[in-house]
């Protein structure tokens, strides 16, 4: 098993310094220190046992746990089918019931309501999720500190395939946002050429806050109230979203239920690729 060593040289520190430094901007030095990060363990790690050469290392995962998540649901059993109709019915009920759920939440246009939403908006927005993921990276980085460089990876990798998802399921729907004035019920379907007012389906804040509070939740080994704040903020950020009228309430639940199975199906994959002992699963 890889062990990754405690002295790592001050080589690699001013080498990560010089790297930041020639970045142009605060996001690009976040994806350098995340990159040149991710190569840390393979340059400090002791190879000494067979079973580091079947276990794919941190960039290679990427591709191995993503064609995993495609095809996982060829792989569920019973009760995996059965969380997923759980998870379709309820947001059915709530599609059929958008309008009213959502109007209040429309109609919060004080000035405390307004601030809330613009703060939800950059909280949950690719920016910051990211610029999160880096400085925690960045800080167990230069802190020696394993555990949280675990996360940010983790994390990171979380964030991607949430986007991913959220993507490719907004080009599928082009859904009408509240703010286009059309209803609740207006679906352009893929072959619509339309703006980001037709992408309203799922919510991207909603889903990758939710994936990051599920991954900050399951490396507190599920303290219960670490799992409280997380998901209380990550609530907030779906919630500011209906405020904003930038989406519907079921826009925001199924972002959310996307983010978090995302983020666990990463954090159970990579945990497994750190302890190649247990055999790599396809993990719903």
């Amino acid at each position: 098993m890889a062990v990754y060593k405690d002295n790592i040289t001050l080589t690699h520190f001013y080498k990560s310094r010089v790297i930041l430094l020639l970045s142009k901007n605060i996001y690009t030095s976040l994806i350098t220190l995340a990159l040149y990060t991710a190569m840390l363990p393979v340059n400090a790690q002791v190879q000494d046992s067979s079973a580091s050469k079947k276990t794919p290392g941190y960039i290679a995962s990427y591709w191995h746990n993503g064609i995993g998540l495609v095809t996982s649901p060829f792989k569920w059993k019973g009760d995996e089918w059965a969380k997923f109709g759980g998870s379709i019915a309820i947001s059915a009920v709530i599609v059929s019931m958008d309008e009213p759920i959502s109007q209040p939440f429309f109609n919060w246009q004080t000035k405390i309501g307004t601030g809330f939403g613009d703060a939800g908006k950059v909280i949950g927005g690719v920016p910051f999720q990211l610029g999160l993921s880096g400085l925690v990276l960045g800080t167990g980085a230069l802190a020696h500190h394993k555990p949280l460089i675990n996360f940010a990876l983790d994390n990171l990798q979380a964030q991607a395939y949430t986007g991913g998802v959220t993507w490719v399921v907004k080009e599928l729907s082009h859904r009408a946002r509240p703010n286009m004035g059309v209803g609740a019920y207006k679906w352009f379907g893929p072959f619509k050429n339309g703006s980001d007012g037709y992408a309203s389906f799922f919510s991207g804040h909603s889903s990758v806050s939710y994936s990051t509070a599920t991954m900050i939740y399951l490396h507190s080994k599920k303290k219960w109230w670490v799992g409280l704040i997380s998901y209380t903020l990550a609530t907030g950020v779906a919630i500011s979203r209906m405020q904003r009228q930038s989406h519907w309430a079921s826009d925001i639940v199924v972002g959310s239920i996307v983010g978090s199975a995302v983020a666990t199906y990463v954090y159970k994959q990579q945990e497994k690729r750190r302890n190649p002992t247990q055999k790599l699963l396809i993990i719903p």
